[in-house]
């Protein structure tokens, strides 16, 4: 007797470890039940009114605004014809994973709201690719050099505050030392090196540091030169999340001085993605980052 045929699944790639982050998952979710939804012809509006939904409910689900609840999820799939039980079951499952805390949660008294979205999805990604004028990113900043600059911010902050921000930043560290992390890719500014920031003690240990990860395959870092980024007129921080899925479209989050811009704009990231390469292909090459970086330590 032949063997069952397994039912297809409603995803085309398996999600893998964005299944153990609820945000990326509930983008992904939305993002299926908006094509399952144009592919039956309805219009979003229209399923509001068929399922009961307060206005806009769909919408909000899809663009993974609005947790999905699995009665929602059942309704959807019912109306949108997915009948399968294995389908079904399948995206029941990924809909309870979604349900769940995500760990930045914790840390909700201190992470505002423009930088969420960062903080959210940085995990998800499978490169990170970020551009810094100003300090060393905060991935890849020391306890010392990260308490330095978040006590020189613009606002004035409590040292619990400022702990506490730390502390965030640590955990944003930790999380990217998983097995499957995403690859860092960093661009410091050479002013960077020259800003000591928190003293020279606290500078140098930051510049031993940067030394010491360069050493790791998930990281790759180079310093654009003086001449490079001022040519460039590149004023402002930015990071680019490069995702694997297709169910994920690629983000770019731009600082500014008080706020931030998240974009998943394909013309917007596409804009930023050429900079950042323009950047990297000017800029000096890992080795020889490094060799400017050991320099700076040893005029120190």
């Amino acid at each position: 007797m032949a063997a069952a045929v397994p039912s297809p699944s409603l995803f085309v790639e398996s999600l893998g470890a964005v299944e153990s982050n609820p945000t990326a998952l509930k983008l992904i979710l939305g993002g299926k039940l908006r094509q399952l939804r144009m592919s039956a012809g309805l219009d979003p509006s229209g399923v509001d009114t068929r399922l009961g939904f307060s206005r806009s409910k769909t919408s909000r689900i899809e663009l993974g605004r609005h947790g999905c609840k699995p009665a929602d999820a059942l309704a959807l799939l019912s109306l949108y014809g997915v009948s399968d039980e294995e389908r079904v079951a399948e995206f029941l499952r990924l809909v309870e994973q979604s349900r769940r805390p995500d760990w930045w949660r914790s840390f909700s008294d201190v992470l505002s709201d423009f930088f969420a979205p960062l903080v959210a999805l940085e995990g998800a990604a499978a490169t990170i690719r970020t551009y810094e004028p100003f300090y060393v990113p905060g991935l890849l900043q020391t306890p010392a050099y990260a308490r330095a600059v978040i006590s020189s911010g613009p606002a004035h902050l409590y040292p619990h505050d400022v702990g506490r921000r730390v502390d965030l930043r640590l955990e944003r560290q930790r999380q990217l030392e998983q097995p499957d992390a995403p690859r860092l890719w960093v661009l410091i500014d050479e002013s960077v090196l020259m800003r000591t920031v928190g003293g020279p003690e606290v500078m140098r240990g930051q510049l031993e540091y940067l030394a010491a990860i360069m050493e790791q395959r998930r990281v790759v870092l180079q310093i654009a030169p003086l001449d490079v980024t001022a040519s460039a007129g590149v004023g402002t921080g930015v990071t680019y999340l490069r995702f694997a899925l297709g169910e994920l479209k690629d983000a770019v989050y731009i600082e500014h001085l008080t706020d931030s811009t998240f974009s998943q704009k394909p013309q917007v990231v596409e804009q930023y993605r050429d900079m950042l390469d323009r950047l990297g292909a000017c800029a000096l090459t890992p080795k020889e980052s490094i060799e400017l970086i050991r320099e700076r330590l040893s005029g120190s």
